[in-house]
């Protein structure tokens, strides 16, 4: 579980580098959601 949480913060502290420097872009956030949705359900899925 520690690896999961690991990656989502991962990936909040590199979207808030980028999103500091340029302007918001919906479609990006879009993405980040999406990318974070699969990698929960895949990090869940082998806990089972």
């Amino acid at each position: 579980m520690s690896t999961l949480i690991r990656k989502l913060r991962e990936l909040v502290s590199a979207a808030r580098r980028r999103n500091s420097s340029t302007s918001f872009n919906g479609r990006l956030l879009e993405q980040h959601r999406d990318d974070v949705y699969v990698l929960m359900h895949q990090q869940l899925g082998g806990l089972r």
